[in-house]
């Protein structure tokens, strides 16, 4: 039975916004460093309290986890996530298996009148990669489940520190940064999500900048 979401903050105005999900660190191997460590931005996971530690918030993200081994997952997942205009990947938890990015890809590029979201920090788990980071052009062994050949998904990779770190991995898209930071990012040519400056604004109402390619970074609350 799929199990879909949809967060009030994740709210867009006039469109139908759908969210799937695991349980985060549990299902996050991108969040562990080469040090064998949780990373900094990980530490405090908003994923990790308030309403997610909820025993139903909870449930729903378990029965995720069991669910999408089943051979026609994919179908029902697409029947469902056909029916919104925007869909994130992951409000919790993240790709976890090359099984689930296979299985991702299939639904995204059967769904393309959806706009998908999808944060991930898997990409640095060398089974997972190969599914979302493009090898080099002409490299025959490229894979044909790759998501960054699929026009209708923005893939956010996340960095791991809390800031504008350029030590960042490459390809890295998505920060978490201080309130000080603010001006930096925006002189960097980076957006700022809206609800970390303006606090009468609580959810994305009018704003996609998530669904799109463009570097966007988070406001530390």
């Amino acid at each position: 039975m799929i199990k879909i979401s949809s967060p009030s903050k994740m709210k867009i105005r006039n469109a139908k916004v759908g969210c799937w999900s695991l349980e985060a660190r549990v299902s996050c191997p991108g969040s562990v460093g080469p040090n064998g460590k949780i990373v900094e931005v990980c530490k405090s996971c908003y994923a990790t309290k308030g309403m997610y530690r909820f025993p139903n918030t909870k449930k729903v993200r378990q029965h995720n986890k069991q669910d999408y081994h089943r051979d026609d997952w994919v179908d029902d997942m697409i029947k469902e996530v056909s029916k919104y205009d925007y869909f994130r990947w992951f409000d919790s938890g993240d790709i976890e298996t090359p099984e689930l990015a296979k299985k991702i890809h299939a639904v995204i590029k059967a769904t393309p009148n959806v706009k998908h979201w999808l944060p991930t920090r898997s990409d640095k788990v060398n089974t997972i990669k190969d599914y979302l980071v493009l090898k080099q052009a002409g490299d025959r062994m490229a894979y044909t489940d790759n998501l960054a050949t699929l026009p209708n998904i923005a893939t956010r990779f996340s960095a791991d520190s809390i800031g504008l770190n350029n030590n960042e991995r490459p390809g890295v898209n998505s920060y978490v940064i201080r309130h000080e930071e603010i001006f930096e990012a925006k002189k960097q040519g980076i957006f700022v999500c809206p609800v970390g400056i303006n606090l009468n604004q609580k959810s994305c109402d009018t704003c996609t900048a998530c669904y799109t390619n463009q570097k966007v970074a988070y406001v530390l609350h």
